[in-house]
């Protein structure tokens, strides 16, 4: 089986001795660690012998957490799929059971006759984030696969160089910004797309520092952010005055500026104590002000300069 992902080679060699025969298989990682893409591709690797499409619906099946998951799906949906015997003798139909963890107990449990009635013609596959998802007389039925966790120091040169630009690399001192705009491998490689796309032609070699990544990914607001803050921590009202203006001017929304707000707290160094916990505080006052309904300019401006100050 060919694959895509990247430090996944335990789980991709253990598919790889299986897929003449596969069991059922609960797939479990994190967000963003490629289990949908690996399900994708060994369905792909299976049926490819036998000359049929995985997308074709006649062999599998997808539940997914747009579609109904409840009893009735299970009891309609599946047990009609399982019902039909394989037009190729030996080779499985599947059904994929995407996001489990959104998948009601109750649901599970119906699934464990239809799992070894039909285990001669239908295979499962269950792909979720966390192992306790699923119910243990389910789990006890399947061969389990726990993707692993990739640094993101390993994946980013691998997407530069997917994107056609091996030489890019970034500065670490922008690592925690980065880390706060890309949180996940997924939003990770579109970072990196989007950077060689803009700075690969212009600038072979470029090191992408904290201002560049300021520049191409955040919102507008988010630099200035960071400096209203500073300038509150140094009780700077001139300064903050400026900040907060400009910030406005913007046309950002109440809502999008406190989660800014929020974003630019993990970006500001290491401050006191008190210092740290006063700009929560003040955070807090704000999510509490828009939950009231205040969101005029003056009542964010009243955070960061008391009337009585």
């Amino acid at each position: 089986m060919e694959t895509a992902l990247c430090g996944q080679s335990d789980v991709v060699a253990t598919i790889n001795k299986i897929i003449g025969d596969p069991p059922h298989i609960f797939l479990s990682g994190a967000y963003g660690s490629g289990k949908t893409t690996l399900v994708h591709e060994f369905l792909k690797a299976y049926y490819a012998p036998h000359g049929i499409s995985y997308t074709n619906p006649e062999w599998t099946v997808w539940l997914s957490s747009e579609q109904d998951r409840g009893i009735h799906c299970v009891r309609q949906s599946v047990t009609e799929f399982v019902r039909h015997t394989s037009a190729k003798p030996g080779v499985y139909r599947w059904i994929i059971i995407d996001d489990a963890d959104s998948f009601p107990t109750i649901s599970q449990q119906a699934l464990r006759r239809p799992m070894e009635t039909h285990a001669h013609t239908t295979r499962f596959i269950f792909v979720s984030r966390h192992t306790s998802d699923i119910i243990q007389p389910i789990r006890s039925r399947c061969l389990h696969l726990e993707m692993d966790t990739v640094s993101p120091m390993t994946l980013l040169p691998l997407f530069f160089s997917r994107a056609g630009y091996p030489e890019m690399s970034i500065d670490p001192a922008a690592l925690a910004v980065l880390f706060t705009l890309a949180q996940t491998p997924t939003e990770l490689r579109s970072v990196a797309r989007l950077a060689s796309s803009i700075f690969g032609v212009k600038e072979p070699g470029k090191i992408l520092g904290t201002q560049d990544l300021i520049n191409l990914f955040a919102a507008p607001a988010f630099s200035l952010c960071i400096s209203l803050l500073k300038s509150y921590v140094a009780q700077d009202r001139a300064e903050m005055m400026q900040n907060f203006l400009a910030i406005w001017a913007t046309g950002i929304s109440y809502e999008d500026f406190l989660h800014e707000l929020t974003l630019s707290a993990n970006q500001i160094g290491v401050l006191a104590p008190h210092a740290n916990q006063e700009i929560y505080q003040l955070i807090l006052k704000g999510w509490i002000s828009f939950a009231q309904g205040k969101t005029h300019t003056l009542d964010l401006m009243r955070l960061f300069l008391p009337v009585s100050a």
